[in-house]
């Protein structure tokens, strides 16, 4: 374990706010035999005198600044910039636990040539409103493995929040399209799937996801995420032939009835504004939750919120 080289990859995009507390996170970590790579991709705020205005206690911090690119180009800039074997790659609003890293380490020791994923949980005491404490039961209400496993073929997976994977690996998958600004992660794991690299999942491998969402901005997010893999879809049609996850479900007219009918304003404003509906049971509520969220974000995403 000692003599792999690690490379901690985080992008980010006006982050000046967020990268305090990661960088705090990884400076916490059980092992601290490694180097951290900040991109800071066409930044508009703050973020150099933050970083440049702080003594961190990382060994090894690299900052590189360069022009907007998105999420996809800022990754691989990052790895271009990065002395490690093994790329470990965390989103800038997430907290690495303590033993997160080692435990990346540890599983690319012993299963190398693969790539494994972690969490982006939540963490249920930072919970603002009864909304986002939906949103932290919805991360762990589905897992693609149990535990710590494979994830299976049929459904690849990949979160760029918290993932790790070889240098080398990275270099024969081809990196990130950098055409691609969201489901870049997705197209990441497809590809891996496609050239037989397991992908594995380790449950205990968490970060903690500071992601205070309302209902309107999450489904204002799935929106956008949709959009991201039409235009997946039309740079690669064949990869839709095979891997169908992210296609919405088709619903008989009842069902429908029942989405158009939670699809109203007066919903959002129920859960966003003044939410009545804690009256209710919580299991009721979070159903509530969810049909308005699909509702706006499958079936009816043209309609305005």
């Amino acid at each position: 374990m000692h003599s792999t080289k690690i490379s901690v990859i985080v992008p980010s995009y006006n982050g000046a706010h967020k990268l305090p507390n990661i960088l705090k996170a990884l400076e916490a970590q059980t092992i601290q035999d490694f180097e951290t790579v900040v991109v800071v991709d066409g930044s508009t705020d703050n973020t150099r005198e933050v970083l440049e205005g702080t003594q961190w206690k990382l060994k090894g911090l690299n900052v590189v600044y360069r022009q907007n690119g998105g999420r996809a180009v800022a990754r691989n800039a990052g790895v271009e910039a990065a002395h490690g074997d093994l790329l470990v790659f965390f989103d800038d609003d997430v907290r690495p636990i303590p033993e997160c890293l080692a435990l990346h380490v540890q599983h690319a020791v012993a299963k190398p040539h693969t790539i494994l994923v972690g969490p982006p949980f939540e963490e249920i005491s930072k919970m603002k409103t009864d909304f986002q404490l939906f949103r932290a039961y919805l991360s762990r209400t589905w897992l693609p493995a149990e535990g710590y496993g494979l994830i299976p073929n049929a459904q690849p997976f990949i979160t760029a929040a918290d993932f790790s994977l070889s240098k080398s690996l990275f270099d024969q998958l081809g990196g990130f399209d950098k055409r691609l600004n969201d489901a870049e992660d997705f197209d990441l794991a497809v590809r891996a799937v496609q050239q037989q690299v397991p992908i594995y999942f380790n449950k205990d491998a968490v970060v903690w996801h500071d992601d205070f969402v309302t209902c309107r901005l999450m489904i204002k997010r799935h929106r956008q995420y949709r959009q991201s893999h039409l235009m997946l879809q039309t740079l690669k049609p064949d990869l839709y032939k095979h891997f169908v996850q992210y296609e919405p479900a088709p619903i008989g007219t009842a069902k429908k009835t029942i989405y158009w009918f939670f699809s109203q304003k007066f919903w959002l404003w129920s859960i966003d504004k003044f939410n009545w509906l804690r009256i209710l049971p919580k299991k009721v509520r979070y159903k509530i939750y969810n049909i308005v969220l699909t509702g706006y974000s499958v079936y009816f995403i043209n309609k305005k919120i």
